[in-house]
């Protein structure tokens, strides 16, 4: 099981809490964000497919980015999908 899980997105989050992790932010890769999430359920929760065969892969979408950051004090990864930042975080409380 990987250990950063989904905590909240920028919609649901405050313009300062966001403003100051996207200030943070470093860009990483798709291999990298998948050490620490689970990309089978983000897969799942956005509709992408697992097999590129088969459709539209969340690793070959090229209007994804990834990011590892600090979301309120916790290190997080997280993505910009549809210019909506969702956000990963270990062990949030």
């Amino acid at each position: 099981m990987k250990s950063f899980t989904y905590v909240t997105c920028c919609v649901n989050s405050t313009a300062e809490a966001i403003n100051d992790m996207v200030e943070r932010a470093t860009n990483i890769t798709y291999d990298t964000f998948k050490k620490y999430v689970d990309i089978r359920e983000v897969s799942k929760q956005f509709g992408y497919e697992m097999d590129k065969r088969k459709g539209l892969t969340l690793k070959n979408d090229w209007a994804v980015s990834f990011y590892k950051s600090v979301f309120n004090g916790h290190p997080c990864y997280y993505m910009c999908h549809s210019m909506i930042e969702y956000i990963y975080c270990e062990n949030f409380n």
